[in-house]
């Protein structure tokens, strides 16, 4: 297939059907008029306005979500516009809960769609900008004509990126977020035009929206038509630029309907995973703890914390990891991979240059169980390792350190943790993580 067939396939897959577009109207009409008539029960001027992919029309087949901003005049407190806005939105939706972002809001359902009720700040212009959603409207202004006629090719974007695990902001996917995926179809005028150009992307690019000139700079940055000093790609991770380039290289190569659809991953059998790991001689380290009770754009930061805590000791230690993750689900779990299993008894200890007198003389004088000896002409001394196997030494720090791994999961993992090693790593619940974390070719 050419990529004009592949293209015509693919908006099958994004496009809302008659029915789900009607049942979006039925919801926003109900909203609007539950709405009104709360708002006439307040005392602020406040006014609401549907943003987001909903009101620009570029949300996906099947993924709908309508976003209902409530802007407040910018004299009330923010506690007060909070407890406002949560009290409006468990009022207008039919069933409710409480989510974090920058302020609580509420998301519930309306005649069966998702809805999310937001508060900010209704601001004349950027300058007195109180939290990141307070951005929103103005984003929505400078997109909604600009998008007109792009919608699908918007879409499209998104489909691709939801099928490489690309799309979404958070903490969790670092990926593209849904507003820097308009920006870009504005930028480069259609899907294809941003996919065969974003081939040569790197990580120094920088996408200036405003002025339309793609240049270098000293990291990866969308500029934001509406804050120009705020980078819009800044939650997209290094990797995750990464696998973008190398899935439109691809992609132009070769056109297939496949990168719009989500591949399911076909595992091998459990004896193929566990030869691999005997076969490979390397020491493969589980940590299991429990998951905190919080949200996860706080908990993935401190999961990649203790993750890269963990690899730096490893390194230190000389066990020389080879790579290392992080995963969450019901539980936590950290894992490592390492060239070293067991480290020698012994290791050597540096010691002074022989020419600083006073510093050999302290170093000497230490009652030790090997004698000193001189090479390159510094003094070393072998002393015994306490832990030589990984596990022990992983076991010993994160006994010692647990507070430098995260607060909560510093705490979670002090209130008990179970490290599993070689093919004990084998578990049904990290199955999938741990062929892809083996890079196993299935």
């Amino acid at each position: 297939m050419d990529v004009d067939e592949v293209i015509k396939e693919a908006l099958n897959l994004v496009i809302p059907s008659e029915d789900e577009i009607l049942k979006a109207k039925r919801a926003e009409e109900e909203l609007k008029k539950r709405l009104n008539e709360q708002l006439k029960k307040v005392d602020y001027n406040i006014e609401y306005k549907f943003l987001g992919s909903y009101a620009r029309n570029t949300w996906l087949k099947n993924n709908l979500e309508i976003d209902v901003f409530l802007l407040f005049p910018e004299n009330v407190e923010m506690s007060e516009m909070e407890k406002i806005a949560i009290d409006l939105g468990k009022k207008v939706v039919d069933k409710y809960e409480l989510r974090y972002a920058a302020h609580p809001y509420v998301h519930g359902k309306v005649l069966g769609v998702e809805v999310d009720i937001v508060p900010c700040y209704k601001l004349k212009d950027l300058s007195r900008i109180r939290s990141a959603v307070d951005r929103t409207p103005f984003h929505h202004e400078w997109l909604k004509d600009r998008i007109k006629g792009k919608e699908n090719d918007v879409r499209l974007l998104k489909q691709f990126l939801k099928a490489g695990n690309l799309y979404g902001a958070e903490y969790k996917v670092r990926g593209f977020s849904g507003y820097l995926c308009e920006l870009l179809i504005v930028f480069y005028g259609s899907f294809y035009e941003l996919i065969k150009n974003a081939r040569s992307w790197s990580r120094k690019t920088v996408i200036d929206v405003p002025t339309g000139e793609v240049k270098k700079g000293e990291q990866f940055f969308v500029v934001d038509p509406v804050d120009p000093k705020r980078n819009v790609a800044a939650n997209l991770s290094l990797d995750n630029l990464a696998r973008f380039v190398e899935r439109c290289r691809l992609f132009i190569e070769n056109p297939s309907i496949e990168f719009f659809v989500k591949q399911k991953i076909r595992l091998p059998n459990d004896e193929t995973i566990l030869e691999e790991i005997r076969n490979r001689n390397s020491a493969l380290l589980l940590i299991e703890f429990e998951k905190p009770n919080i949200v996860e754009d706080n908990l993935y930061p401190q999961l990649e914390r203790a993750c890269k805590k963990i690899v730096d000791f490893l390194e230190r230690e000389k066990f020389m990891p080879l790579r290392a993750d992080y995963y969450a689900d019901d539980k936590c779990y950290l894992i490592f991979e390492c060239e070293v299993k067991e480290l020698s008894r012994i290791k050597r200890r540096l010691g002074p240059p022989f020419e600083e007198e006073r510093h050999v003389k302290t170093f000497l004088e230490k009652n030790r169980e090997y004698k000193h000896f001189i090479e390159n002409g510094r003094y070393y001394v072998y002393v015994k390792r306490k832990n030589f196997k990984v596990e022990d030494a992983v076991l010993e720090y994160i006994n010692k350190n647990w507070r430098s791994l995260g607060k909560n999961v510093g705490e979670s993992i002090a209130n008990g943790f179970k490290i599993y090693v070689g093919e004990e790593v084998l578990k049904e619940d990290i199955k999938e993580k741990l062929v892809e974390f083996l890079a196993l070719k299935i």
